[in-house]
């Protein structure tokens, strides 16, 4: 590798290795603080606060076309009323009383009610639905901010382990060199912990404050993929330091 070349490589070493060391330091700075409020919930009663979610919707459908929709969002209802079953029958089918709260299984959007009043607007059913109180206790949030305090401490290790890569190319010979694919390869693994504790923490997230709606695993793919990625560029510069090795028998 000419001195040119080899100048550039350096340069680009020292300046990635300033500006992870930067970000390097803002982490600990972020890990040490959420380390602080991990602490301070822990020491909190399992109940000290509670908070109680309540989602509410409001559905608009065209008064001909209401049927349909309540034969599809609709699994059974419930209701007290003096009023016969037999006197709210449309077409053979029993619909839901207007004017009056009743329970309900409505699911529609990945979203869950279990109460609802309807009403008439004009030529439109207008449907009033809420779902099921959900309760979190402050013991509960303590999960959550594990799960974070976890996944700031694996990208300290990340932004650590990326510092050295670029330490090495910094004052390497070449790039192709066995101790720059070790650091790669190091590197490349330890994004494995940070995608799984990115992912228990989306999940957690979503899971509060969502009353009546389903959640799913929050996977992150995006670092999964940059593992992939950096973990092929190791095979490549494995390969390129096997022929590096060669080029310099030969000479």
């Amino acid at each position: 590798m000419n001195s040119s070349t080899l100048a550039k490589v350096h340069k680009f070493g020292k300046v990635g290795k300033v500006i992870i060391t930067i970000f390097l330091v803002i982490s600990i700075l972020a890990t040490a603080a959420l380390c602080a409020a991990t602490v301070f919930v822990a020491k909190l009663p399992e109940d000290a606060v509670t908070v109680k979610v309540t989602n509410n919707a409001e559905f608009r459908v065209n008064e001909k076309n209401f049927p349909l929709f309540w034969d599809i969002v609709s699994d059974n209802f419930s209701y007290s009323s003096d009023t016969d079953p037999g006197e709210i029958l449309e077409n053979g089918e029993i619909m839901p009383p207007e004017n009056q709260e009743f329970e309900a299984e409505l699911d529609l959007l990945r979203n869950n009610y279990y109460k609802a009043i309807i009403h008439t607007d004009g030529g439109t059913k207008v449907v009033e639905a809420q779902s099921s109180p959900s309760e979190y206790r402050s013991g509960e949030f303590l999960k959550l901010i594990v799960s974070m305090t976890l996944l700031l401490v694996s990208i300290v290790v990340m932004l650590f382990l990326l510092r050295r890569m670029f330490a090495v190319l910094a004052v390497c010979d070449s790039p192709f060199c066995e101790d720059f694919v070790k650091e790669m390869s190091a590197f490349g693994y330890s994004l494995l912990p940070v995608a799984l504790f990115d992912t228990i923490g989306e999940t957690l997230s979503e899971s509060f404050l969502s009353a009546g709606r389903s959640i799913d695993i929050r996977i992150q793919g995006g670092v999964l993929i940059a593992f992939a990625v950096t973990m092929f560029l190791v095979m490549v510069f494995r390969y390129g330091v096997q022929l590096q090795k060669e080029s310099d028998e030969t000479l």
